[in-house]
């Protein structure tokens, strides 16, 4: 008899994704010049890069030595919403290409949401987000049903409502993977203090280490965070007992030349919870698991299956 692949559902928005390389942002009132746009006008992001990263098949370490960078034993579904147009006709399509089941995906309203995402030269990102008109309305049956049933259950930003209603309709036993955006109009501080209670592990970049302190007063001991830091690798810190938040290890990131980073932070994050859903005993022992090496494992495939990606895309946007 075949054993039956874990249930990972990624939810929260989706986005038709428009990235350009800027000149030196020149502040309000004045241009900047654009250098040049993404090959892929547009890229379908938001939960797309999550699900495609998590339903990747195992592929071959490009270093050689065996072991697998990129892999998925699950099942993944995505649970997002669309409107009625072409965007969002698109965008459910290049989530089924990837590997991911649809059926989670509401239809409404005329707008699907967009992005734009731009790189000013010397500088960070500046993401401006259109959530479009498809967003009202409680969860769907086959949204709520996709919620009780899954056994890994990765938040990415979405609406506050629905995420609310998603973290009600989980089942107790379930592992969360809270991956943390900063998006004040969808994470008010109630709702990540929430997430914060209920995840096993949360991911967030260095440059959202101003939540750690609210993470640290709410979470569970054993609770694992992972903080990306771009070219400097990402680092493995745990909830103490004491409501503190230790350094456990670190893994480096592996360069990749070029500036267009669209769905990195998404595909690392896939990628581990992918790999942490398809152990599901120790994911379910957080607390009495003291052992980093498997999370420290984990964290370093998924930072390779992040540079395998960057390379892949081969993106030059000056070109």
């Amino acid at each position: 008899m075949t054993a039956v692949a874990p249930l990972l559902l990624v939810t929260g928005y989706a986005s038709v994704d428009f990235a350009m390389q800027l000149a030196p942002f020149r502040g309000t009132d004045a241009t900047t010049t654009v250098l040049g746009r993404a090959d892929e006008w547009p890229r379908y992001g938001g939960v797309a890069h999550v699900t495609r990263a998590a339903a990747a098949p195992r592929a071959p370490d490009p270093s050689g030595k065996g072991t697998a960078v990129v892999g998925s034993s699950v099942r993944v579904e995505a649970l997002s919403w669309v409107g009625q147009d072409p965007d969002g006709a698109a965008w459910i399509d290049a989530v089924e290409r990837g590997g991911a089941g649809c059926g989670g995906i509401a239809t409404r309203g005329t707008r699907s949401p967009t992005s734009f995402l731009l790189y000013p030269e010397g500088d960070g990102t500046i993401c401006l987000f259109d959530p479009g008109d498809c967003h009202d309305g409680a969860l769907t049956s086959e949204q709520r049903r996709l919620a009780a049933a899954a056994d890994a259950v990765v938040v990415t930003i979405g609406p506050e409502h629905a995420t609310r209603e998603l973290l009600d309709a989980i089942r107790p036993d379930a592992t969360l993977c809270w991956i943390l955006k900063q998006d004040p109009d969808s994470l008010s501080g109630d709702l990540a203090t929430a997430l914060a209670a209920r995840a096993d592990v949360i991911t967030l970049s260095e440059g959202e280490s101003g939540y750690l302190a609210g993470i640290a007063a709410a979470a569970r001991p054993g609770t694992d965070i992972i903080v990306t830091r771009g070219s400097r690798g990402a680092e493995l810190r745990r909830v103490t007992a004491n409501a503190t938040i230790e350094p456990i290890g670190s893994v480096p990131a592996e360069p990749v030349a070029g500036v267009d980073t669209t769905g990195a932070g998404d595909t690392f994050s896939g990628t581990l919870a992918a790999r942490i859903a398809a152990d599901p005993i120790r994911a379910r022992d957080r607390a009495h698991d003291t052992d980093p090496h498997p999370m420290l494992e984990h964290i370093a495939a998924a930072a390779a299956a992040t540079a395998a990606m960057l390379r892949a895309r081969a993106t030059d946007l000056g070109r």
